[in-house]
């Protein structure tokens, strides 16, 4: 018992340790502004026209570390010791901080090299993210606060490490070489997002997560705000596209509150029916 209590600890340990050193140590160290990241990289971003704008990874990103900190911290509890979605989890959080601060590290590089880790780590993440989703068994057990708030965390993070990868995957042939011009990219581009919108909605419904779609909207609202003015095109479908999935996460999370009223409504309709049974007076046919 001593042992996995140290070991859960360890856990939260890495996994601050992993947000502090990545929050003050990832990006140039001259930025005037937490949005900043190094000039070589924001050339390869400006080149991907799937990138979102910078404040889009400035208002996912804080609410990701929030809540897998809370997590953390609540899986090191005494009295969480004995939670086997926990005990299973555990090691996919360690493994997920781990490359979060290696990616951090090359992050705060502007080297080719660097650049080409930091996207392979970033496509790494995304298995090992998806089973501490599935660790949770996010979207398959019904679990009390604040462990449910966490689970809606993991699934934001799934989400937006799916988004990521779509990214980091052409930044990848982008340093290979396989660089076109704007024009000849929008179609790209938007082929992209596209595949990538029918594969949020696809495995946000095989996970039974609702909250896994929501960086996409995120990531879909940013491309069109960062494309804007300057291909119309692209911004025109990254906007629908964010609208679109917009609509099935409030249509999915009105699902999810209806089946729960449901439920609720069957459990007090056969606590009502035991009671009836309850007081009705007991006879015994002595004949």
């Amino acid at each position: 018992m001593e042992n996995v209590k140290m070991s859960r600890i360890a856990t939260a340990a890495l996994v601050v340790s992993s947000i502090v050193g990545t929050y003050f140590f990832a990006g140039p160290r001259n930025r005037k502004k937490r949005t900043d990241v190094v000039p070589a990289f924001k050339g390869e971003l400006d080149a991907n026209l799937a990138t979102p704008a910078n404040g889009t990874f400035a208002a996912v990103w804080p609410v990701i570390y929030t809540g897998t900190l809370g997590l953390a911290v609540h899986q090191a509890l005494p009295s969480q010791v004995d939670n086997p979605r926990y005990e299973k989890a555990a090691p996919w959080l360690v493994v997920n901080y781990l490359l979060n601060a290696l990616f951090g590290v090359f992050f705060s590089r502007g080297e080719k090299s660097a650049r080409v880790a930091a996207n392979a780590i970033t496509v790494a993440q995304l298995p090992t993210v998806l089973a501490l989703h599935h660790a949770l068994e996010v979207g398959k057990t019904e679990v009390a606060e604040p462990e449910r708030t966490f689970q809606r965390t993991v699934g934001i993070y799934a989400g937006w490490i799916t988004v990521a990868t779509g990214v980091a995957t052409t930044n990848l042939l982008i340093e290979a070489g396989y660089r076109v011009s704007p024009k000849r990219a929008e179609p790209y581009a938007v082929g992209l997002l596209s595949i990538l919108g029918g594969i949020g909605l696809a495995v946000s419904k095989k996970l039974n997560d609702p909250y896994y779609l929501l960086p996409f909207v995120a990531g879909f609202t940013g491309v069109a705000a960062k494309q804007y003015g300057r291909n119309s095109t692209l911004a025109g479908v990254s906007g629908a596209l964010a609208l679109t999935v917009a609509g099935v996460f409030v249509q999915r999370i009105r699902e999810a509150q209806a089946d729960v009223t449901e439920l609720g409504n069957d459990q007090i309709a056969a606590e009502a029916a035991r009671e009836e049974m309850a007081e009705e007076p007991y006879y015994i046919d002595m004949d």
